[in-house]
């Protein structure tokens, strides 16, 4: 009776663990869709992408693209002392950019998303 017992208890036991994954996919794919970096912030997955005309930012949930004109938008980027902002305009369905911003290598960059009823999502980044 007891190896029952004990059997059923780690089974039990084990029984998170196995839903967990399950739980993590219920969010969509953390795989970046424009080749850069992403980042999770709640239901919000942000991704960064560093091109040859400046930075992109873009934004889903559960693989659904989120409408980038809800948002007024910032990017900062921390590269030692000196400290940069750049306003983030849409320009697409969920792509918000930074027309000609370079970031500079190894920088902190931090994008700051508000919507329109005042929430906000912050998501952090290291340029490459």
């Amino acid at each position: 009776m007891t190896k029952t017992f004990f059997a059923a208890a780690f089974a039990l036991a084990a029984l998170p663990g196995i839903a967990i994954p399950g739980i993590a996919i219920a969010h969509g794919s953390m795989k970046p869709q424009h080749g850069g970096q992403v980042q999770m912030q709640g239901e919000t997955l942000v991704e960064l992408v560093s091109t040859p005309k400046g930075v992109d930012v873009y934004l889903t949930e559960e693989d659904e693209p989120v409408m980038a004109a809800n948002y007024t938008a910032k990017l900062t980027q921390t590269a030692g002392t000196a400290k940069t902002e750049a306003k983030l305009v849409p320009a697409g369905a969920n792509k918000l950019s930074a027309a000609g911003f370079k970031p500079a290598k190894g920088a902190k960059l931090v994008v700051a998303l508000v919507d329109k009823s005042g929430a906000k999502i912050f998501a952090s980044f290291q340029a490459n």
